[in-house]
């Protein structure tokens, strides 16, 4: 009889968070590498939370990933299994920047990328010889195996394909955690190999999930162009959307095989306008571009019928209450087809964290438990220049003023203006109300719930 194989993405706990926007629900293609990896004489499952219900069912063995938002419910679900007897391994960022908090719920962790032990930790397994740890190696990302999507119930995903281009990032910006777990060197996989797989995909619509699918210089706009040819000439027809660095508009010809290629829309941190902010984040590209050259790196994209999600994160020991109406102008002006606002969030592994913890202003700090909180929505941590209620009340303006069902409107037709694309359109305008709704209906729930939504 084969042995079974579950695997889980667990659902964030908090009441509102970003997994109930639809736009942004998409299948974990680490677990289906995963799945992918595992012999054959198994029986594999994958449950998303976020999709559908767990049941508990049984397993020989329950593999979990998970991000710091959901990890206190990562752990609940390790630990109930473990209570029936069934071994659990856990691996994600979260896991891999803690694994010694980890192990304390879970009979394995996996540090890093997985598919260099996955197959050991498998025949450990087998043979009742399961370590305590495994620690990945950054792979080479040639021959990968081609992940089972077709283990996620594909039909309730609004964005149905996943495919990742390459891994890694050169920058060390203070918040984030995927130089850490990545490393420092872009990976990019070989051409024809992802043109392989994004030939076999049957979906139009696909999601490439790297942090930046341009990569990093002459050379890795060179093999961008290399690959929206290939897309062209295979008669692909996809549309697809992807992360990119801000000096995606700096080369013409990126731009226009882009968009012959089916590129929808990119999404662009632009983080800040605050050169300060960009300095003490250690955002070294947006800082080169300048901030007052943003509106110009939205107006070559749009001019190339390509839209723009813009991101902007608030919180920075920099910022002062006058940066929320100034973002607010910026997007009106410049017309950004959908926005993403973000609270700064020192995750687990980041410079950030470590700073704001050396310097005790971290205000949740009962952890595991309060992991749940760090979910760029709440405030975590004390601000400089603002009060946390200051910080979040000012977010919130800024969503009310931008996301509002007229203004998404507004921002839609728009976009249909600047791109020609109904479809893309239609995509930022359930982008803006999807974000806009979850926030607003989380900030209006936590003005209810005093103790949680006064943290000092």
């Amino acid at each position: 009889m084969a042995k079974k194989l579950l695997l889980i993405n667990p659902v964030q706990e908090t009441r509102y968070n970003l997994a109930c926007v639809p736009t942004l629900r998409v299948p974990q293609v680490g677990l289906a590498y995963i799945a992918a990896l595992t012999p054959s004489d198994w029986d594999i499952k994958i449950i998303d939370e976020s999709i559908e219900p767990l049941t508990f069912e049984d397993a020989d063995l329950v593999g979990i990933t998970a991000f710091t938002c959901n990890i206190p419910r990562a752990y609940k679900i390790a630990e109930q299994y473990r209570r029936k007897g069934i071994k659990t391994v856990i691996g994600g960022v979260h896991a891999s920047m803690l694994y010694e908090e980890a192990i304390n719920s879970v009979d394995s962790v996996v540090i890093g990328e997985a598919e260099s032990v996955w197959l050991d930790l498998i025949h450990d397994f087998e043979s009742n010889q399961l370590k305590r740890y495994y620690k990945g190696e950054r792979i080479p990302l040639n021959h990968l195996v081609t992940p089972r999507m077709d283990l996620y119930k594909i039909r309730k995903y609004r964005v149905k394909a996943v495919v990742q281009t390459g891994r890694g990032c050169p920058n060390d910006c203070e918040f984030c955690s995927v130089t850490t777990l990545y490393g420092r060197t872009y990976r990019q996989r070989p051409l024809d190999e992802l043109l392989d797989e994004l030939e076999a995909i049957k979906q139009k619509n696909v999601f490439l999930p790297d942090d930046n699918i341009l990569g990093y210089g002459k050379k890795a706009e060179e093999r961008a162009v290399r690959l929206f040819k290939g897309m062209i000439e295979r008669g692909l027809k996809k549309r697809w959307g992807s992360q990119v660095g801000i000096d995606f508009a700096n080369n013409p010809d990126v731009l226009k095989y882009a968009k012959k290629a089916g590129c929808l829309a990119v999404f662009i941190g632009f983080e800040s306008l605050n050169e300060e902010a960009l300095q003490g984040m250690d955002k070294t590209r947006n800082l080169k571009v300048g901030v007052k050259n943003y509106k110009e790196v939205i107006r070559k994209i749009h001019d190339h019928g390509i839209g723009v999600i813009g991101a902007f994160v608030f919180g920075s020991d920099s910022d002062r209450k006058d940066v929320f109406e100034r973002t607010t102008e910026f997007i009106q002006e410049t017309k950004l087809d959908a926005i993403q606002l973000s609270i700064l969030t020192p995750l687990p592994g980041t410079r950030l964290y470590n700073r704001l913890k050396q310097e005790g202003r971290l205000l949740r700090t009962d952890c595991p438990e309060d992991w749940k909180y760090y979910d760029f929505m709440e405030v975590v941590f004390e601000p400089r220049h603002m009060s946390t209620d200051e910080l979040k009340e000012g977010v919130t303006r800024i969503y009310k003023d931008t996301t509002s069902r007229a203004t998404s409107l507004k921002m839609a037709f728009n976009s249909i203006i600047q791109t020609k694309n109904l479809y893309g359109a239609i995509c930022a305008y359930l982008w803006n109300r999807g974000y806009g709704s979850v926030w607003m209906d989380k900030y209006e729930y936590m003005k209810t719930k005093t103790s949680d939504f006064n943290v000092k």
